[in-house]
């Protein structure tokens, strides 16, 4: 698997059953959000009024699906690591330049940087479309600013930030860390821009979403017709509340671990275990609170449905074709 290795000691690998076990936990976590998110881009993208109206929600989305598919590639890749440790007392001699090309950290650096920017333009969006109806009703809303100019800068800042972390694993490769990471990779300077990214981008959407809540709920005792971004911005603000206490919180254990202190693996490894299930969680918040997304999926999954029992009533298990409903006609078995 490694081109160089050294060997070690039953000291060194101490401790690594239990890194296992949390990676196999996690790496499950993170196979579940992979399939709940790949129906939910489906449902997203298959109906063409979600398409034009949740041009935020599916950015989202993308991002969450590629942080689970990364949260997967990194859980095999560290059990694989640990288990062979375990069996030849060897450790692989990885540089920072080796560990940034690993195809699981590029994937989990997009998702990293793109999940926050998303859920950032989330409160951003809505307070825009509370404080500023009219503006955002002939500037924004069906236009391009939201459906090229943000994602645009979404991605180009996705983009440059990639380029910069591989500019700094290029310019300053040194030997690292046998298990990489981000810090590993790409130094402790990045890996706080990344913490900080997180920290700020979900913080600022809650204080956001959580002002255009509060001004849409006065203004619909008013105004009815209000009460649909209410009903909105409710799971905007759950969203953003969910990325702040699962997403947040482990990034501020991350940098208070990289600065001030080390904390126990009893605290810290849950913590991660929360921000896989962050990433899985946002199709059950739209089930929960958008009516029509639920409908649309209880629509999409009675087609599925209606779908088999048809092609079961079609062929009978021997092979016979089946008559009509209502028909006289007996079954006529098929001929070779």
């Amino acid at each position: 698997m490694f081109t160089r290795n050294e060997t070690v000691n039953t000291s060194v690998t101490h401790g690594f059953e239990d890194l296992i076990t949390y990676h196999i936990v996690n790496t499950s976590l993170g196979a579940i959000s992979t399939l709940v998110n790949t129906l939910l881009i489906i449902i997203f993208i298959s109906y063409r009024p979600f398409r034009t109206r949740y041009v935020l929600l599916i950015l989202l989305n993308v991002g969450d699906l590629i942080n689970s598919m990364a949260i997967v590639l990194t859980g095999l890749n560290r059990i694989e690591l640990y288990s062979t440790a375990i069996r030849t007392m060897t450790l692989p001699v990885r540089t920072s330049l080796e560990c940034a090309i690993e195809p699981w950290l590029i994937l989990k650096l997009i998702g990293d940087i793109l999940i926050p920017v998303s859920t950032f333009w989330m409160g951003v969006e809505r307070l825009v479309a509370i404080l500023f109806p009219i503006f955002y009703r002939f500037s924004v809303d069906g236009k391009a600013v939201k459906y090229l100019v943000v994602p645009g800068i979404s991605l180009l800042f996705v983009f440059v930030s990639i380029c910069v972390a591989f500019y700094l694993a290029f310019t300053e490769n040194h030997p690292t860390s046998f298990y990489c990471g981000r810090k590993a990779a790409f130094g402790e300077g990045f890996g706080t821009f990344i913490y900080c990214c997180n920290i700020t981008c979900n913080v600022a959407s809650t204080i956001f979403a959580t002002a255009a809540y509060f001004k849409a709920l006065r203004l619909s005792k008013t105004q009815p017709r209000m009460q649909r971004q209410v009903n909105v911005i409710r799971y905007y603000l759950l969203i953003s509340v969910l990325s702040t206490l699962l997403v947040s919180l482990p990034n501020t254990i991350a940098l208070f671990q990289l600065y001030v202190e080390k904390v126990s693996d009893s605290l810290s490894k849950p913590a991660y275990w929360m921000q896989t299930i962050n990433s899985g969680i946002h199709f059950f918040v739209y089930l929960a609170l958008n009516k029509e997304f639920r409908a649309r999926t209880f629509r999409m999954f009675k087609m599925v449905h209606s779908e088999e029992m048809s092609l079961s009533k079609k062929q009978s298990p021997d092979g016979c074709e089946t008559p009509l409903r209502g028909s006289a006609k007996t079954l006529t078995a098929r001929t070779a």
